[in-house]
């Protein structure tokens, strides 16, 4: 009798080895495996998107101004039919509004890249420190159609990234 109550404790710590083993060495999904950005929402509630975009703003208005002032002298020269000023003025204008446009283009890559430069590196630090496994962006019409709201981590990402970028 007393060999086959140790018969008996021996199988039930083998089979709880065993289930101990499976679950630490196969564990379950965790809901954090597989989260989801909503990249829009990311990007315009991003800080650092938000004060380069008024820095940004200033270098254009101001070139606005600098042709809407070029304008104003044009339609003066026009209305007074001095054909030799207005056609100088015409190719100024033509050449400080492609200036504006190339500015314009330029400052918002130059925007995009920088900002999402800043948030790749956030979000690869918030995955490794909530242990995700992959964090999937979404654009509303991307790769990701469809995934329940559990999942969509883009409030607490934006949280992080902007403590970070102020310097929390």
């Amino acid at each position: 009798m007393k060999k086959n109550h140790t018969t008996f404790l021996l199988i039930c710590n083998v089979l709880l080895l065993i289930v101990i083993f499976i679950t630490f060495y196969f564990p379950k999904p965790s809901s954090a495996d597989v989260v989801y950005v909503d990249n829009i929402k990311l990007f315009n509630g991003f800080n650092m998107s938000q004060d380069l975009g008024k820095i940004n703003t200033k270098k254009i208005t101001k070139q606005k101004k600098k042709l809407d002032s070029l304008y104003t002298i044009y339609s003066i020269l026009r209305e007074q039919e001095n054909k030799e000023k207005t056609q100088e003025l015409e190719v100024q204008l033509r050449t400080e509004d492609q200036e504006l446009k190339k500015m314009n283009e330029y400052l918002s890559k130059d925007i995009r890249q920088k900002v999402w430069n800043r948030l790749d590196q956030y979000i690869k630090e918030y995955g490794i420190a909530n242990q995700c496994k992959i964090i999937l962006g979404t654009q509303g019409v991307g790769n990701v159609m469809y995934a329940q709201e559990e999942i969509n981590i883009t409030t607490k990402i934006l949280e992080y990234a902007n403590a970070k970028y102020e310097g929390n």
